[in-house]
């Protein structure tokens, strides 16, 4: 019976994994072609760098590695114990994605205080906490 559930959820799962790609291929075109929107004044090659990790370790993080954190309980064979690892390493791979995606806005010239002026920031900020707080409940 499990077999037949999880090969009806074989197109669903496939079209998950292809719309992650897809927005992560979208982040990576925008960055690319609309250089102007994520670094408005000229500055170096190194600033624009950062200023385009940040959106694409997001994604990576956030959608796509933790996309596959919930999706592995479904598709991934094996005891239940073992589903739960793999869940929680995956986690804890976007949890660090995020973190690390956090640090590259932090690098500019322009300081920490700095990028706290937007509710996009401190929504930022209180979303990688709880993320955080969850993984550490879930290591117990």
């Amino acid at each position: 019976m499990a077999t037949s559930v999880s090969s009806s959820l074989v197109p669903l799962l496939f079209f998950a994994r292809i719309s992650g790609l897809l927005a992560a291929a979208l982040v990576i075109y925008w960055a690319l072609v609309f250089k102007s929107s994520f670094l408005p004044q000229s500055t170096s090659q190194e600033d624009l760098v950062y200023a385009v990790l940040h959106p694409l370790l997001m994604v990576i993080g956030f959608i796509l590695i933790s996309g596959e954190a919930i999706l592995v309980h479904r598709w991934l064979p094996g005891s239940r114990g073992f589903k739960k690892s793999v869940h929680l390493c995956l986690q804890g791979l976007a949890l660090a994605c995020g973190i690390f995606g956090i640090w590259t806005k932090f690098h500019g010239n322009d300081g920490i205080v700095a990028n706290f002026f937007s509710l996009h920031s401190w929504m930022g900020l209180i979303c990688i906490s709880l993320f955080g707080a969850q993984l550490c409940t879930k290591t117990k």
